[in-house]
Formats: structure tokens, sequence, C-alpha cells
């Protein structure tokens, strides 16, 4: 068993090594480098993070920004090579998809020039146990692929995709330190902030280190609700604390805290935010909900304080309650771009546009946030989650979209919405119009993910016993894949045997 250093030692160590074969492969062929990224907060984080650092290395890069490396997408990239000399970089996906690249491009058109930057638990490997199988996928890929499972780091919360790319990104040249703020942001658009009060772990926690010893960050105690939306709106909708006779009814919670003595309106007369009150307000409102938590609703204190003091990460230099300064608004700005095909301008912002980029981004976080609340209202009124003995799943039919299913999922694990079964793993399902399959999105609480939940593995097991010529996978608690409309019922039912085996197997 190694230690912490030992880990980090020789995971420093394999980012030279894939930065040396990038360096010498570039300037053998002298190619465009061509990043593929991930649409979401992390995989535009990712492509943010790299393509700021080869600018300043005057390589001519270009940025192409996928809903999932899948096997079309990769047939595409195969064919594309044979036209143009490129390098290619696969960052927050290719782990999971990197014996379909080998064939495609090693086997079949004996290209090489293409390194892995990505967390996700590689292709074939149903768990960070698997360790023999992981150290023989890493003696046979290390030159080109970085990935944290082969030295003992947990993807799913030690480093994320923009993690990757960060530390890649400071091996081509210390300067780009600056960046790490934005890999912090990457991370927490996959919820790896998840140590005691949203701190971050292993090797997030020495991004981290570099991102406060370089000045771009400071950590404070907060509350934990939104710090820009309307105070009793955020407290009202939040998606990590359960206030029943508050939660979900924004003028019970108005009222609430204007017992609590807390002045609601700015001199704007709008309602103001976490970020307009001050220590005393806050202390205010903690003891506030942590008297109302224990008498009313006899709730251990702990329990609650547990859940409602955070760390909050805040941005040195941006401007003070724009969703850019606190890292959690800035990765739901990213998401919401990704997810409404403006990519591009999630990227720009990430790499330092604050003008055009950013002005045009406000209206598209709004739509965004319409579309979640509409989708998830609609799961609700309608009651369309539906069960069987071991997991609940939903369609989204004509109201979710197939590139935020996987955002309404997550949703629906971490937030606290009725007809919901934490107990259970959550698939939805959205048509891909274009190629006429369903885009499914498995997500699992913790709570059944430490009981041997495995998405990852299940949805590869099923995928393989259907018969499906697809790649899927991710993390144990959330993992996904695409299957033809005519398989979602035999789909649904064989992740229902096979989270039973799961749970049986432990």
């Amino acid at each position: 068993m190694k230690n912490s250093k030992q880990k980090i030692d020789q995971f420093i160590k394999a980012v030279k090594i894939v930065k040396n074969n990038f360096l010498e492969k570039v300037g053998e062929h002298k190619a465009i480098i061509h990043i593929y990224t991930h649409l979401d907060a992390d995989g535009l984080s990712s492509g943010a993070i790299l393509g700021k650092a080869l600018f300043r290395e005057n390589l001519p890069f270009q940025i192409t920004v996928l809903r999932q490396l899948e096997k079309e997408e990769i047939e595409k990239i195969s064919n594309n090579i044979r036209e143009i000399k490129q390098f290619l970089i696969f960052t927050d996906f290719g782990s999971g998809q990197y014996l379909e690249l080998q064939k495609q491009l090693i086997i079949k058109d004996n290209f090489s020039s293409y390194i892995i930057l990505d967390h996700h638990l590689p292709q074939n490997i149903s768990s960070e146990e698997d360790i023999d199988l992981i150290r023989e996928i890493y003696e046979n890929s290390y030159q080109w692929h970085i990935n944290p499972y082969f030295f003992g780091f947990n993807g799913s919360i030690e480093i994320s995709g923009a993690g990757l790319s960060y530390f890649f990104a400071k091996c081509l040249n210390e300067k780009n330190i600056d960046l790490s703020s934005i890999a912090l942001i990457g991370a927490i658009g996959d919820i790896q902030n998840k140590g005691p009060n949203k701190s971050f772990l292993g090797l997030n926690s020495l991004i981290l280190e570099d991102a406060k010893n370089s000045g771009l960050v400071d950590i404070k105690n907060d509350l934990n609700f939104s710090s820009i939306k309307p105070l009793n709106e955020a407290i009202a909708y939040s998606k990590e604390i359960n206030l029943p006779g508050l939660t979900g009814d924004i003028n019970k919670t108005l009222i609430f805290l204007q017992t609590l003595g807390i002045l609601m309106e700015n001199s704007k007369g709008e309602i103001r935010t976490l970020n307009d009150l001050n220590n005393d307000e806050k202390q205010k409102i903690s003891s506030g909900i942590i008297e109302y938590a224990s008498v009313k609703l006899d709730i251990e204190p702990s329990k609650i304080v547990e859940k409602l003091i955070i760390n909050r990460y805040l941005l040195k230099n941006e401007v003070i309650g724009s969703e850019l300064y606190d890292a959690s608004e800035f990765s739901n700005l990213l998401n919401a771009c990704g997810r409404t095909n403006s990519a591009s301008l999630g990227i720009a912002i990430a790499m330092g546009d604050r003008k055009r980029a950013y002005q045009k981004s406000q209206e598209i976080l709004l739509n965004y946030k319409r579309s979640l609340v509409k989708s998830l209202r609609w799961l609700k009124d309608k009651q369309k989650i539906q069960q069987k003995e071991y997991i609940q799943y939903f369609f989204g039919e004509d109201t979710i979209p197939d590139k935020i299913i996987g955002t309404i999922a997550s949703m629906l694990v971490f937030g606290n919405g009725e007809g919901f079964d934490k107990s259970k793993p959550i698939f939805g399902l959205a048509i891909r119009e274009d190629e006429n399959v369903y885009k499914v999105s498995g997500r699992a609480h913790e709570y059944i993910v430490n009981k041997g939940v495995n998405l990852s593995q299940l949805i590869r097991d099923v995928c393989k016993q259907l018969n499906l010529d697809v790649l899927g996978g991710g993390h144990p608690p959330a993992a996904g894949t695409k299957i033809p409309i005519d398989k979602a019922e035999a789909f649904l039912e064989s992740c229902n045997i096979e989270v039973r085996n799961q749970l049986k197997n432990q």
C-alpha cells in the first residue's frame, strides 16, 4: 500500500511522461492540436484550461465539445485524421473508451498522436478494487494515458477532468498555476467537494493549495444556500437542506426571515441575497434554522449544522456578487452553457472573456434555470417517476431534452423532491431525435453506493446482456449510455435485476 506522498510523486512523474510524449509528437509533426471534451462544467473547464495553456505556448489548437465520446464520434475522428494532420487530446472522457480509441486509431490507422486525460473508470474496469487490471492498463498505455485510478486516487471525488488538465498544463508551464481556480470550478461541477463542509480531497486539495497560494481563491465558512438568489428563494429551494414548513414555500420563508429580524429588501427595493448579508445577520439565520430544525422538526442540532455550514470558494479576481465570484455559481453557469448548445461561450468565459461572452451567457443561464424548474415541476405534478422493486425511472417525453436529463436525475438525487426514493438508483431516459435512441443517465445516492451499487459496472453489464453495440459507463454513482428506443423496457428490467444482484453480493 503506497502512502499519499508516493502516490502523488508517481502521478506527477506519469504526467511528465505524457507531457514529454506530447511535446515530442507535436514537434515532429507540427500538427494542429484538436481537443475533444465533454459538454458539462467539468468538460468545459477542462477544454478552457488546455486551450489557455496551448495558446500561451503559441501552439495552434481547436476545441470540439461532444455530448459523449461514442463509437460514431470515434469513427468520425478516425476519418478526420486521414485528411488533416492533427494531434488529439481527449479530456473528461477517453478512459471509458480507450479500447475503442486503440482499435480505431492505433490498430486501424497506425495513429498514435493522442493523449487521454480522464478521471472515469477505464473501459472494462468495474471498480477501483480491480487493481491488477488497472495496473495492466497503465503499463500498456502510460505514455499517452493519465487516469487517477492508475495511482490509487478515486476519480469520483479526488480529481476531475479539469484537475487532470490542470496538472498537465502546469507541467507544460509553471505559469499555468493561475488556471487552478478553473480546475476547482470543474471539480465542483462534478460535485467533488465532498469532504467535511464541502472541502476538497486528494489531488483536488493540492489544486486548492495552488489557488490559495497564488491569491486566486478565498475560502470562508458560509450558509449552504445560493449566494446570488433572493434569500427566501435560496432557502426555500435549497437542494440539500430540507425544512418542512419552509422548503418549497418562498412566502413562509420570507416571513420566517422577517421574524428573525432580517431586513429583506436592499436600497433598490429588491430581495437581498446571501452576498448582501453581514456576519451578524448570517449568524441570526444560522441560529434560527438550527432552532427551527431542533424544536419543530426534532432534528439533532449537530445533524443540521453538518449540512448548514460549508466552505464557500470565492474567486478574488471576479466581481463580488456576480455568477463568477462564487465558484459554485460559476460552475452552474458553465453547465448552463454546455447544455444549451452554447459550449463555446462557456469555454470563452472560463478562458477569461468578461465582455461579450459573459453578457450573452446571462440570458442563457436564466433560460436554463427555467427549463430545470419546469422539468422538475412536470415530474412532480404529473407523477412521472415510476418505480420497480430496486430502481426508479422516468422518461423525458416532450419536456426534458437529452442534454439535461442527467442534470435532472442529479437534482433528484441531491434534492428533496416528492416521489423520489433515495434508497434506489434513478434512470432518466430522453430521446435523441437526430439518432432515434434514448440517452440514459443513471444516478445513485451515496447511501446506496456505499451498500454496493455501482452504476458504471451495471450499465456496461446490462448493455452486454442485451447485445447492444454501445459504449457506456462513468462512475459508481453516475453513469450513462444510449440504447435503441425499443430496448427501453428490457434495459430497465435488466437494471432492476442487476441492482438486486449488486446489493445481494455485499
